[in-house]
């Protein structure tokens, strides 16, 4: 038997990057300055790596 692959597919690195990027916007309207300060970064930095993720799949094919 098989074992399934751990890598995630293309598909669900965009679904990813989608969420990510609303998750981004929603942390731009945070009205707590604190929070705010923290969740946009992460959230920027999760963005760049799915990104950075997708291009390297996509050199592959």
């Amino acid at each position: 038997m098989d074992a399934p692959s751990i890598i995630p597919s293309l598909d669900d690195l965009r679904s990813c990057l989608e969420r990510a990027e609303r998750d981004a916007v929603c942390a731009e309207m945070i009205d707590d300055f604190a929070r705010r300060q923290v969740e946009l970064p992460k959230a920027t930095r999760r963005v760049a790596e799915l990104r950075a993720q997708i291009s390297r799949l996509e050199e592959t094919f």
